[in-house]
């Protein structure tokens, strides 16, 4: 069951249309594309529709949990919730995100608390308030990764900068390499940001006899409307 599903049993059960439902919170029309599974709602209006209509986000995600029989659903959808909000520059919904884990019964519920505090971190633009041994766990837990899958390799590109160059190089290559020939769009973008990055590092660390490797990671990298500007900018780099 998706969180359009049972926001829906939730509605049906208290009788309420669509727009009473949502209130101000959302619109109307956007919320009908939530139910149908065609958009996602974001973590913020998600709490926020939940509260407006007086329903535990605790009792909301344990029904989804048990319904869908699928704790590595929900873990996945967390941890989308969490990538979005990083995305959008909100530590406003990682903290109501966090607290959400911290009540849950999710079983090695700290795997996710610990990209929260590091998302946080990363926001703030000051990673020393970090304890250092989650730093080391947030290192090793990419490290650990035998193959990364989409969402261990958006982790790592987030987290980039919590590694010193060597490992960067280390894990980049493989990671590029395994999704270089991806079809998805979503991870091409993902792909070109690590790109990105280790061009930035390359320079800084003038270890200009790795950029090359990385410019032609680049090449490989069918061009598409959408990652036109991606890889747009990778030619600045040769002239820097």
């Amino acid at each position: 069951m998706t969180i359009g599903e049972l926001l829906k049993d939730y509605r049906i059960q208290q009788r309420k249309t669509q727009k009473q439902w949502v209130g101000d919170v959302i619109s109307a029309s956007f919320y009908t594309k939530v139910e149908r599974n065609l958009s996602r709602i974001s973590a913020e209006n998600l709490i926020d529709l939940l509260h407006s209509n007086q329903i535990s986000v605790i009792d909301f995600f344990g029904k989804l949990n048990q319904k869908d029989k699928s704790i590595h659903q929900q873990k996945l959808e967390i941890r989308r919730m969490a990538n979005e909000a990083y995305y959008r520059n909100s530590k406003k919904e990682l903290q109501q995100i966090r607290d959400i884990l911290v009540k849950s019964d999710l079983p090695n519920k700290n795997d996710e608390l610990l990209i929260i505090d590091a998302y946080v971190a990363v926001i703030d633009k000051d990673i020393t308030h970090l304890d250092r041994n989650v730093i080391n766990k947030m290192k090793e837990k990419v490290f650990n990764i035998s193959n990364f899958d989409e969402d261990s390799l958006i982790v790592y590109c987030n987290f980039m900068s919590f590694y010193d160059l060597n490992s960067n190089l280390l894990l980049s290559k493989k990671a590029v390499k395994q999704f270089i020939g991806s079809s998805s769009v979503k991870t091409q973008k993902v792909v070109l940001g690590i790109i990105i990055n280790m061009l930035v590092f390359c320079i800084q660390n003038k270890k200009f006899e790795e950029t090359g490797t990385f410019i032609d990671y680049a090449d490989q990298i069918k061009a598409q409307p959408d990652i036109f500007f991606y890889k747009d900018i990778i030619p600045i780099f040769l002239i820097m």
